[in-house]
């Protein structure tokens, strides 16, 4: 069986950089960071958003504390975007897009852009940037304000523009970055708020909605949290809100409550469900999203008799996998997780990273073949450079910990 031996952490540190060098060609010299298409350059034609600039303000500020390069100007410059740009001063929150002028170009404000603000601003503060602390309390403000609902113990999904109108769509996929980001946070201040809601909502999805559907995630909801299985079964490619069982998210959120549980006072029977529920997402992960079509890669999403629907081969939803196979390994010590995170880094490289023009390919068909059903361009590194830094970094239960960790020693 492979290790993690200096020649697999030499690669990582390689393609981290390769990663963070692809990045840098977001920067918009006037404000913000653009949509990157297939070579690396801004596709003038898309607009700016607000999750891709709090993305940016993640790598490049992870990179500059595990001091790959000096990257305290970049984030300084995602900081003044959110601040400058993105932050409606007149009503609250955050625009979700935004043309070259500045003018908002969606109709409402999302819980998911919400999440990554304040995941940016914890790694902004460890940065020490001006205005970084202040884009973290206000952040912070907002969420609980708006979004955090305190008696389903999990996130709204979206407001009108002017925070008037809550929309009745529930959805998953902002609850699991809000996961992401809550742990962070707790990780960066030590205020068990943050860690405590992180966990209620972990404990409603995955040992509630998961366990209840045989571990087949669902992803969409109504007000009240209950169960929508046919939303979008005619746009069942949708990149935020697909129909069907996610693959990724599946991957995702058996990482992310295996971290949450290293923040938790320890009670071994209380917490049980977090290994069981891991393992048992991953599970359907590999077994039912692998190859589901005979092809090498992972299927986009599954219909509810676990049948491929959206056959594409997102990159994120590989570096979803490794990041999980590692996860598991380092807290269970079985080798089989080491094995198939070996596997999928071998598929990676073979046919996911782009050699020529740097970056990974976003999208993919069943003979490996580039496409942009989904996704057009490059326009992210934050999965692919987090599955590279992973195994870099002390083993903890958020990025910003584990890098804290890191230069502390």
């Amino acid at each position: 069986m492979q290790t993690l031996d200096a020649n697999h952490k030499g690669f990582l540190l390689t393609q981290s950089n390769s990663l963070l060098h692809f990045a840098y060609g977001s920067v918009i010299n006037s404000g913000g960071f653009g949509y990157l298409n297939e070579v690396g350059k801004v596709d003038a034609s898309k607009p700016l958003e607000c999750y891709l600039q709090a993305r940016k303000i993640q790598v490049f500020g992870l990179s500059h504390l595990m001091e790959l390069a000096d990257c305290k100007n970049l984030v300084q410059h995602g900081v003044d975007s959110l601040s400058n740009l993105f932050r409606d001063k007149a009503v609250g929150g955050f625009y979700n897009s935004i043309d070259i002028n500045g003018k908002p170009l969606s109709k409402s404000k999302f819980a998911y852009d919400h999440m990554f603000v304040l995941l940016a601003a914890t790694t902004a503060r460890e940065v020490d940037v001006a205005g970084a602390q202040e884009l973290f309390d206000y952040s912070e403000k907002i969420i609980e304000k708006y979004f955090w609902d305190g008696h389903h113990r999990m996130m709204n999904n979206h407001w009108d523009q002017d925070f008037t109108t809550l929309d009745s769509y529930r959805g998953i996929n902002s609850n699991m970055h809000a996961v992401e980001a809550l742990t962070a946070a707790f990780e960066a201040t030590g205020k068990p708020v943050f860690r405590d809601q992180a966990y209620e909502i972990c404990m409603q999805a995955v040992d509630v909605f998961a366990r209840n559907n045989q571990w087949m995630l669902p992803e969409h909801f109504d007000a009240q949290w209950k169960v929508l299985k046919d939303f979008n079964s005619e746009n069942p490619a949708d990149p935020f809100r697909p129909f069907g069982i996610t693959i990724g998210h599946l991957f995702e959120w058996s990482r992310l409550i295996l971290q949450i549980g290293l923040c938790m006072p320890p009670n071994s029977e209380e917490h049980s469900w977090i290994l069981e529920g891991a393992r048992a997402l991953y599970e359907i992960g590999k077994n039912d999203g692998w190859a589901a079509d005979g092809f090498p890669g992972f299927v986009y999403t599954l219909d509810w008799n676990k049948k491929p629907v959206v056959k594409s081969r997102m990159q994120w939803v590989a570096a979803e996998a490794v990041m999980a196979a590692f996860t598991l390994w380092k807290v269970t010590g079985e080798g089989k997780y080491l094995e198939d995170y070996f596997f999928w880094w071998s598929y990676i490289q073979e046919h996911v990273i782009d050699n020529e023009y740097g970056s990974w390919h976003h999208e993919l068909n069943a003979n490996q073949e580039v496409t942009s059903f989904t996704w057009s361009g490059k326009p992210d590194v934050y999965h692919a450079f987090n599955a590279c830094i992973l195994p870099l970094l002390p083993f903890g239960a958020s990025f910003i910990g584990s890098a804290k960790l890191l230069k502390a020693n």
